[in-house]
């Protein structure tokens, strides 16, 4: 307790440092950063690792797969072998369902990829699905996904996101593939608004939307080649490069920035709107706190940013209720907030110190090449109008020389192409540019780590009634214990961790089933009758056979339980309901039999009344 109160103090501390300069950038991103990673850690019920178990519950969902991919890319250190253990294996499990990650949304393969690459891991080669055969998120969740259903299915973002998680290595796309890159960029291209912008639905620009479109294209900025399509709003045919597309869009974010220096997206002003906008300026090179275009009545996006940062070092969604968001409170820091703050952050501190961009996992350039791009960026910045033809092809050929995938880090090469067009000097060149060089080499390797006699403490310590609550920690050790070198007694603990995963994965199907089968037999429970008692019965004993915590797992147990005592008191009343009657009859028939046995003994007296009278007479 007295370490959460800790962790809690230190991101208030860390919230009242960046109090003085809330609305001026002032180069000390990594304090802000600390802020989110204390508060989240707190929030998580932590008291030193973001990754921990409780956090590891949601990995391979929205909630638990955006703060690793923001935890790497600013360095920090955390659980990121726990992270892959459990999302391989919930990746694998989600394989043996008929939609696999999702019928509908590709960009569950998007995220998950790009959240394995920040932790280490290879998503090409990722578990291995029900046939033995190695998973490969990037081949069935992008230039594959055709085979199974539309990559734009769920609209534009699974255009945008496919390409991001593309080139996030720049894997190769085999010629046999149902979508090639050019098919994923007229895609984007094509879905571009008239002002510049582009829109999940509608037309009516979207800062989020625009911000992510342009970091999906924005490594191919520099390339001169035109696309044909026609656009899918007006049906209009049109041709542009992808920089023509991409300016127009940069515009239309400036236009929809407000005075505050933030934006507003469906109508609520937020922050998660400033963060893809940062990071979309970022992957485009261009300083999202000086730039003039981004600086409104004096206020920077930084000032927009910081507008919703909190005391306890995180950031809320608005200062609004926001019936898009009904989860998000408006007095309250909250998780998707700080996580894209987060990468917000990162990409701000990745452009600060000559790094990738955030969702350019290769390895860092080197030193020579950084300088090499460097001094080439200067020597086209000094270009003047009155520059010579021979000194604008030289500089031509310096950009040549560089090798394709790495030219999109000149990032003022625009300029140069421009200069070189107006004096007439030939670009044909210039289509080279488009030659991406996709390396394969990139891959992440298998890291072999030591089982460390904590972890065996951790193994031996596990309880003999296994329940899910083990789920995470099972996991995590059986992982590391099969990629660790060999020591003795190696077998013994991985025959105790195997038959702990089959029994808790034995546990998480129950409880599975039991929920598939609330919702496919008890909604909606107010229409339950009579007919549904028995299945409610045996819900109701199969629930009660699991720990306190699998229990707590099961949707709706509750409801279970009422419609279980209101069934049964349903049924009391009917059989209640029927003693009575059969009561009220048997008393009604004995009734009717006295009065029928006083009536015949009446009539045999009045028989020997007349009788005696007749003898009388």
């Amino acid at each position: 307790m007295f370490k959460k109160l800790i962790a809690a103090a230190l991101a208030a501390l860390f919230a009242a440092q960046v109090a003085i300069s809330a609305y001026a950038y002032d180069g000390d991103i990594m304090t802000i950063a600390d802020g989110i990673v204390a508060w989240k850690t707190a929030d998580n019920g932590s008291e030193d690792m973001l990754i921990n178990d409780s956090f590891l519950e949601q990995a391979g969902s929205t909630a638990g797969d955006w703060y690793p991919i923001g935890l790497s890319r600013l360095g920090y250190e955390d659980n990121y072998g726990g992270y892959l253990a459990v999302v391989t294996d919930c990746v694998e499990e989600r394989y043996a369902q008929p939609g696999k990650l999702s019928a509908a949304k590709a960009t569950e393969w998007h995220r998950i990829s790009l959240s394995v690459l920040a932790a280490g891991g290879d998503p090409t080669c990722l578990g291995e699905d029900e046939n033995g055969e190695p998973i490969d998120l990037i081949r069935d969740g992008v230039y594959d996904r055709g085979k199974t259903a539309p990559l734009g299915r769920q609209g534009i973002n699974g255009w945008i996101w496919g390409l991001i998680a593309l080139d996030s290595l720049r894997y190769e796309v085999p010629e046999d593939a149902f979508y090639q890159r050019d098919d994923i960029i007229t895609e984007i291209l094509s879905r571009q608004l008239a002002d510049g912008g582009f829109a999940l639905t509608g037309d009516t620009a979207d800062p989020d939307m625009t911000a992510m479109a342009v970091q999906a294209l924005a490594p191919y900025y520099n390339s001169e080649k035109v696309y044909g399509y026609s656009l899918s709003q007006s049906g209009e045919e049109k041709r542009c490069t992808v920089r023509e597309c991409v300016d127009k869009a940069v515009e239309c974010l400036s236009q929809l920035q407000l005075g505050t220096g933030d934006l507003m997206s469906w109508g609520t002003e937020n922050s998660e709107s400033v963060c893809q906008v940062i990071v979309a300026l970022c992957c485009l090179g261009i300083d999202p706190f000086s730039d003039e275009r981004f600086i409104k009545n004096g206020n920077t996006l930084m000032d927009g940013l910081m507008k919703y940062h909190m005391e306890d070092g995180g950031f809320v969604h608005s200062f609004v209720y926001d019936p898009q968001n009904p989860q998000a409170q408006p007095d309250v820091s909250n998780t998707m907030s700080g996580e894209q703050a987060l990468y917000a952050l990162a990409a701000v501190y990745r452009q600060k110190n000559s790094m990738r961009t955030l969702y350019d996992f290769r390895p860092e350039q080197s030193e020579e090449l950084k300088s090499h791009i460097k001094t080439l960026s200067e020597n086209i910045e000094d270009l003047s109008e009155n520059a010579g033809e021979k000194e604008i092809i030289s500089l031509l050929e310096d950009y040549f020389s560089i090798e394709p995938d790495e030219r999109s880090y000149v990032y003022n090469y625009a300029k140069l192409y421009d200069l070189a067009k107006d004096k007439g000097i030939d670009t044909d060149g210039a289509e080279k540019s488009t030659e991406i060089i996709f390396a394969q080499d990139n891959t992440p390797s298998a890291q072999s780590e030591e089982f460390t006699e904590e972890d065996k403490a951790k193994a031996d310590s596990l309880p003999q009634q296994l329940t899910g609550e083990y789920y995470v920690s099972v996991t995590s050790l059986l992982d590391k214990l099969e990629n660790s070198p060999d020591f003795e007694g190696k077998e013994k603990y991985l025959e105790k961790l195997k038959k702990a995963r089959e029994e808790i994965s034995r546990i998480r199907a129950e409880v599975e089933s039991i929920n598939n089968e609330i919702t496919d037999k008890l909604y909606p429970f107010e229409d339950m009758g009579l007919s549904d008692r028995k299945t409610v019965e045996n819900i109701v004993k199969r629930c009660e056979k699991l720990s306190d915590y699998d229990r707590g797992q099961i949707k709706r147990y509750e409801d279970v339980i009422k419609t279980q005592t209101k069934l049964d008191n349903r049924l009391r009343g009917i059989i209640i309901g029927c003693c009575l009657g059969a009561a009220a009859a048997a008393l009604a028939v004995a009734t009717i039999f006295r009065i029928r046995k006083r009536r015949a003994r009446a009539e045999n007296e009045m028989e020997q009344l007349a009788a005696m009278y007749k003898d009388e007479e």
